[in-house]
C-alpha cells in the first residue's frame, strides 16, 4: 500500500435525507440526527458491496436498526446453522438483548452496599404488575446476576413472577429491616389483608430459582400470603439464629398467611436450604398441598412447626389449618428440639391432616438440646399431636448410635411420639444357634402406649417361616402374638417381647424384641420390617 500524504480531510455534511453515495473513505456527517457515515468504495476496490457504512456515535441507532445479530450455532460444527427459510434470519442487537431482562437494567447494583430495594421493586412491578400486566409478553424472566442486593424492607412479589439467580450464596437478597425478606402480593400491589380487592389477580404461578433470601435480624425469610401455585427451586432461606439460642416466634424461614376466602395451596420447595431461623418452617394457617423435596434443614430451635398458632377461628384464615404437608428425601441436622412437630394451639375440629415424613435423614444432633446422643433432655424427633400423620422409611441416626455404643444410659425419648404411624426399612439379623436365654434383636421406646407390627421372614438351612408379630406395650405391661406359616419343617425359633429399664431413671422405658433358638447346628437369618403405631 502506497504512503499518501494527507494534507486535508474532505467530508460532506447536511441532512440525513440528502446523504449521497460517498466515495471510498469519504466521511458524511448527518447534521439533523447526529450520525456519521463513511463510503465503502467499489467492489473492484475490494469492498463487499457499494454503499455507506455508519460509524457508531452517541447519536447512532445501531442497536435498534443498523447492527444485526445472526445465530451462528456451535462454532466447531462443520454444518452451518440456517436460521431462515432461505439464508439466515437476522435481528437487531436491541431485539436480541431484550430476550432476557436483568434486574440491573432497572438500577439494582448488588454490591452489598447500595440500597437496591427500590430498583428491584420497580422491576417486579413493571414486569408483572404494570398497566400491561394482562399481556403475557410482559411477564419476562427477571434475572439476578451474582451479587448481594441489600434491602431494608420486604420485597413484594406479584402474580406470575419468575425470578432466576445464579445460585444460593451467589445471588443474595439481604434484608436488614424488621420484616420478612419477601412477601407475595396481588397484581394491584395490595398486600396481606387487602389481597384480591377490587377484583385484582391474587398471587399465583410464582417461580423462584437459584437465590438466597437472607435476613440479618430475627425476622422471617419468605411469607407466602394468599398464594397458590408457588414454586421454589434451589433456593436458600437464611436467618440470624445462632446454634443453641432460644425460640423466637418472629424468626421463621418460611410461613404462610391465609384468609378464609383465600387460603394458600400448592406450594413446592425443591432442593432448598433452610438454616439459622428459630423456626425453619412455621405453618399454622389454612394451606393444602405443601411439598418439601430433597431439602436441607439445619441450625434452628424447631425444624417445622405445624399448627402452633392455629386457634380454630373461621374468620382469619384458620378454618381448617395446614393439611397435606409432605417432607421427603430431606436431611435434618443441628436442631435443638423436634424436627417436625404437629402442635395445634387449639384441638377444636382437629386442624392438621396428612402430615407425612418420608425417606428423611435425621442426624444425631436433632432433638437433644444440642447436648449430643443420650442427652437427658432429649425430646421426640417427630411429634404428632394430631392424627392422620405418618413417618415412612425415615432414618434416625440418634437411635442407631445409641444402640451401637451399648450404653446403659439409653434415654427414653422416642423417634416418633403422638398419634401417628412409623414404618421402618427392612433390617436383617442373625439368630445364633442354640440360644437358650432370651436375647434382644432390637428395642423400641415403650412410652406413650405403642403397638408394633413386625412382618418377618426366617430362613434356617432348608426351613422357612413367614409371619407377623404383634406387640402391645406400655411402661408397665407388654403382650405379644406371633402368627406364622412354616415350610419344610420347624425352623426352631421363638420370638417374644419384654420390658426393660435401660437408663438410670426408675421404671421401664423400652420394649425389646427377643428370640431363643433350638440346637440344629445352624444359625437362622431374620429379615423384618417394623411398623409402629404411636
Amino acid at each position: 500500500m502506497p504512503i499518501v500524504q494527507i494534507s486535508r480531510i474532505q467530508h460532506r455534511r447536511g441532512k440525513a435525507t440528502d446523504l449521497p453515495q460517498l466515495a471510498a473513505g469519504e466521511i458524511g456527517w448527518s447534521i439533523d440526527d447526529q450520525r456519521l457515515y463513511i463510503g465503502n468504495g467499489t467492489v473492484a476496490d475490494g469492498a463487499p458491496a457499494v454503499g455507506n457504512t455508519e460509524i457508531m456515535t452517541s447519536g447512532s441507532s445501531a442497536f435498534t436498526t443498523a447492527l444485526t445479530y445472526v445465530y451462528k450455532g456451535y462454532a466447531g460444527d462443520s454444518t452451518p446453522v440456517q436460521t431462515g427459510a432461505s439464508g439466515d434470519f437476522s435481528r437487531t442487537l436491541q431485539q436480541s438483548l431484550d430476550d432476557y431482562v436483568s434486574v440491573k437494567a432497572f438500577g439494582a447494583v448488588g454490591d452489598d452496599s447500595t440500597a437496591d430495594a427500590t430498583a428491584i421493586q420497580r422491576a417486579l412491578d413493571e414486569l408483572y404488575s404494570d398497566t400491561d400486566q394482562d399481556d403475557t409478553r410482559a411477564r419476562r424472566i427477571l434475572f439476578f446476576p451474582a451479587g448481594i442486593y441489600r434491602i431494608n424492607t420486604a420485597l413484594t412479589i406479584p402474580p406470575y413472577a419468575h425470578l432466576v439467580g445464579e445460585g444460593p450464596d451467589k445471588t443474595v437478597i439481604r434484608n436488614s429491616g424488621n420484616n420478612a425478606v419477601a412477601v407475595t402480593e396481588d397484581d394491584d400491589g395490595q398486600g396481606f389483608g387487602f389481597i384480591g380487592g377490587s377484583s385484582a389477580t391474587t398471587p399465583t404461578q410464582i417461580q423462584i430459582e437459584g437465590m438466597t433470601f437472607r435476613n440479618t435480624v430475627a425476622y422471617g425469610g419468605v411469607s407466602i400470603d394468599n398464594a397458590t401455585k408457588v414454586y421454589f427451586n434451589n433456593c436458600k432461606f437464611q436467618g440470624s439464629y445462632a446454634q443453641g439460642g432460644a425460640d423466637a416466634s418472629t424468626s421463621k424461614g418460611v410461613t404462610v398467611r391465609s384468609t378464609t376466602a383465600l387460603p394458600c395451596s400448592n406450594i413446592t420447595f425443591n432442593q432448598c436450604q433452610f438454616t439459622k431461623f428459630a423456626r425453619l418452617v412455621d405453618l399454622s394457617q389454612d394451606v393444602t398441598n405443601v411439598r418439601f423435596n430433597d431439602c436441607d434443614f439445619n441450625i434452628s430451635y424447631y425444624g417445622a412447626l405445624i399448627g402452633d398458632e392455629w386457634d380454630g377461628s373461621t374468620t382469619n384464615g384458620m378454618s381448617v389449618g395446614p393439611r397435606d404437608v409432605h417432607f421427603s428425601s430431606s436431611s435434618w441436622s443441628t436442631i435443638n428440639q423436634q424436627a417436625i412437630w404437629v402442635k395445634p394451639k387449639n384441638t377444636v375440629e382437629a386442624p392438621a391432616r396428612n402430615i407425612l415424613s418420608t425417606s428423611n435423614w435425621y442426624s444425631k444432633d436433632v432433638a437433644n438440646s444440642n447436648e449430643g446422643v443420650g442427652s437427658i433432655r432429649e425430646v421426640p424427633i417427630i411429634q404428632y399431636d394430631q392424627d392422620e400423620c405418618s413417618s415412612v422409611l425415615d432414618f434416625f441416626e440418634r437411635t442407631d448410635l445409641r444402640r451401637a455404643d451399648g450404653s446403659s444410659e439409653l434415654n427414653a425419648a422416642p423417634e416418633l411420639q403422638g398419634i401417628g404411624i412409623s414404618t421402618k426399612a427392612i433390617k436383617q439379623a442373625t439368630l445364633t444357634n442354640n440360644t437358650s436365654s432370651a436375647t434382644t434383636i432390637y428395642d423400641f421406646s415403650a412410652l406413650n402406649d405403642k403397638s408394633f407390627l413386625i412382618k418377618y421372614k426366617i430362613k434356617r438351612a432348608t426351613t422357612y417361616r413367614v409371619g407377623e408379630l404383634v406387640i402391645n406395650a406400655s411402661t408397665t405391661a407388654v403382650s405379644y402374638d406371633d402368627t406364622y406359616n412354616e415350610s419344610n419343617g420347624d425352623v426352631g425359633v421363638t420370638l417374644s417381647a419384654a420390658l426393660e429399664a435401660k437408663d438410670s431413671t426408675a421404671g421401664n422405658e423400652t420394649v425389646a424384641l427377643q428370640y431363643v433358638t433350638t440346637n440344629t447346628g445352624t444359625n437362622a437369618t431374620l429379615d423384618y420390617q417394623v411398623t409402629i403405631i404411636a
